[in-house]
């Protein structure tokens, strides 16, 4: 149960969960609000990473650039939209995954996020289509084997990675 608890909460500071958000903050063209439904296509973590996962999401577009929004407060992410409106978006961080002093160490994780967005013709696209991952190790210096299961920690490895297919329709 712990590890539930605490995939899930790492599940939610990397994977974004709902809240709500205005147009205005939305760079160019709105396109819309979309729910999105995610399939689990691997998860090498071992996290409680929800299959199916579903989200809502907010896209915009200003000139050949594509803005997503998770709705929950973080930043932007932004890529070129390339020939047939595909883009890819990319996003990286570093998370303090200690949860007190007491272990190893300091165990500081980089998450590299990778979007991979198809919109469907349209205008504003009525869906689109792709795969978002997830990629977990330890930054440089960090001492993370206490995250592992083996140790009571909530990754069965690292480095590690989560992965989905995703379908979307507009609200």
């Amino acid at each position: 149960m712990k590890k539930l608890v605490a995939g899930a909460a790492l599940a939610g500071a990397c994977l974004a969960l709902l809240c709500g958000c205005n147009d205005s903050s939305m760079p160019g063209k709105v396109l819309g609000m979309y729910k999105v439904v995610g399939q689990s296509t691997s998860n090498t973590c071992g996290l409680g990473a929800p299959s199916p996962w579903t989200f809502d999401v907010q896209l915009s577009q200003q000139g050949t650039t594509l803005y997503w929004s998770w709705l929950d407060g973080s930043p932007l992410l932004s890529g070129p939209l390339g020939s047939g409106s595909a883009a890819s978006l990319k996003s990286s961080g570093t998370l303090n995954a200690d949860s007190t002093d007491a272990g190893l160490g300091p165990c500081n994780l980089e998450r590299d996020a990778d979007l991979e967005v198809a919109l469907a013709s349209g205008s504003p696209p009525p869906s689109f289509g792709g795969t978002i991952g997830y990629a977990f190790q330890a930054s440089g210096g960090s001492d993370c084997r206490d995250q592992l299961t083996a140790s009571g920690g909530m990754f069965d490895a690292l480095p590690c990675a989560v992965s989905y297919t995703v379908s979307a329709t507009r609200q």
